[in-house]
């Protein structure tokens, strides 16, 4: 237990020592994901919008769905979107942290002391900058829809911290295993998916049995949505014990991930 703090330890000092190579990096993967294609910067609008659009036609219109009394609103579209915009970040942070060593071979291989360890952190970064945009959509959508917003909407943004920090744990252990099995794309593409449908997005948890509640409770996620619900749609302060539950379960991951990833880091170069 001692020897894997040190090594954590040692792990954090390297990314503050190296944060201005991160920034750099993060400015350029920003730059390679939006500049130059037609559309730009408005991709990151165009995505969340559009996903909302279908998700929203398909149940809203075709299924009739509601959202949860509970939650303040009877827009389904801007609770649909509580839940879309938190899930697209976090799932793109991850399949973007999944190849991001592996598709970086020339530089892990033959920079000689080139801090891998930084590069999932680029790619969860870079997509913080497309969800605080998606954010900024939903707080204006909720005024023109509600007529407002409350200030424990605030709280968004410790809902945020905590997501970056359980995505990079995440992708530290994913990015990092992907060097020596290279069917974890395929594994974590069927993953994602179910764990996008036990994540309450398009449906109120209210609907749930008790039991299948429970459950979903030990998924992080479902905290971030329920908390971005309650604190932008209700206007209420958020569920201290789910938050409590997200931010223990974020730095449990980044600890884990970092210390996996610091373990098998000396292997990259010869298998890749």
């Amino acid at each position: 237990m001692k020897q894997d703090f040190l090594i954590f330890l040692d792990f954090t000092k390297k990314l503050w020592k190296n944060r201005y190579m991160l920034k750099m990096m993060t400015e350029r993967e920003l730059k390679a994901t939006y500049v130059g294609s037609l559309f730009g910067f408005a991709w990151a609008v165009i995505n969340p919008i559009g996903l909302v659009a279908i998700y929203g036609t398909v149940f809203g219109h075709f299924f009739k769905s509601k959202p949860d009394p509970a939650y303040g609103t009877e827009s389904y579209l801007l609770f649909l979107m509580c839940g879309m915009v938190p899930w697209q970040f976090f799932a793109q942070t991850i399949n973007g942290s999944i190849g991001s060593v592996a598709k970086n071979a020339t530089l892990v291989k033959k920079a000689v002391g080139f801090p891998s360890e930084i590069l999932p952190v680029v790619t969860v970064l870079s997509h913080v900058i497309s969800h605080l945009i998606g954010v900024t959509i939903l707080f204006f959508l909720t005024i023109a829809f509600d007529g407002g917003v409350s200030p424990w909407a605030l709280v968004i943004f410790v809902y945020i911290f905590f997501m970056v920090i359980f995505s990079v744990g995440i992708g530290w252990i994913l990015s990092s295993l992907s060097v020596y099995l290279r069917d974890l794309n395929q594994v974590i593409g069927l993953a994602l998916m179910a764990w996008f449908f036990f994540t309450p997005i398009f449906y109120p948890a209210a609907r749930l049995s008790p039991g299948a509640l429970r459950i979903l409770r030990w998924n992080p996620v479902f905290h971030v949505v329920d908390g971005y619900r309650l604190t932008m749609l209700a206007g209420k302060p958020p569920d201290l014990a789910g938050l409590a539950y997200l931010g223990a379960a974020a730095v449990v991951t980044f600890a884990a991930g970092g210390i996996l990833f610091r373990r098998l880091k000396p292997g990259f170069a010869e298998v890749l």
